[in-house]
């Protein structure tokens, strides 16, 4: 049975919005009768991280916190992958970062040691919210506006797609939402830019055939 890992902390505005939106993506997942690996809140640190990669396997890994160059973390802001220190446990798997600017440093060392394919953004990732839906951020529809193309990613790689086609469709995802916004004159036109650098930052590195 292919499993899905995924890091869902939550402790402050940007995770918590990160945790609720991957919600979609597990529950196609749960759907799909895939095996959920949900290391979320305390349960996202570095210790369970490196004993689920080592002993469960994963098919798929989708890393959500915030990041660097060369690092992600979890629950509190933990470093829990961090190039030069673990980043080869990550080995034999397909990974979607949902973090800043890991695509700079920590997707192609990880492929270097072994990851099959690796999908994050070489700077950050942008999104807006409206300060009405904090306390449900699954229905903010600003938010949405970002996180639905993201959300296409890990969708697409349960649903059998390519790296690449994942990767295609959550950009296509990002130019159709700014190019809304501009056709129905809404008062949300300001977030377009930030649209457009998700779409352009978002990189894949490895196998671009890669599918689970």
């Amino acid at each position: 049975m292919a499993s899905l890992l995924v890091t869902r902390p939550l402790y402050e505005g940007t995770t918590h919005y990160l945790f609720f939106w991957n919600e979609a993506v597990i529950n196609f997942a749960k759907s799909k009768s895939y095996k959920i690996l949900d290391l979320k809140i305390k349960r996202a640190n570095r210790k369970n991280l490196e004993s689920y990669l080592r002993n469960k396997k994963p098919n798929l890994v989708l890393l959500n916190g915030h990041g660097s160059s060369d690092l992600i973390t979890g629950q509190d802001d933990e470093v829990i992958i961090k190039v030069g220190e673990n980043e080869e446990l990550l080995k034999g798997t397909i990974v979607y970062a949902l973090s800043c600017k890991t695509g700079q440093i920590l997707g192609p060392k990880s492929i270097d040691k072994g990851t099959i394919a690796y999908i994050g953004y070489k700077e950050n990732f942008n999104f807006w919210t409206n300060s009405s839906y904090v306390s449900r951020p699954n229905s903010d529809p600003r938010a949405r506006l970002f996180f639905e193309p993201s959300n296409q990613i890990g969708l697409s790689l349960l649903k059998g797609r390519s790296v690449q086609e994942a990767c295609h469709k959550a950009k296509n995802a990002f130019r159709e939402n700014a190019t809304k916004l501009i056709v129905t004159n809404s008062l949300d036109q300001f977030v377009i830019p930030d649209l457009l650098w998700n779409m352009v930052h978002l990189a894949h590195f490895g196998d671009n055939d890669a599918a689970i």
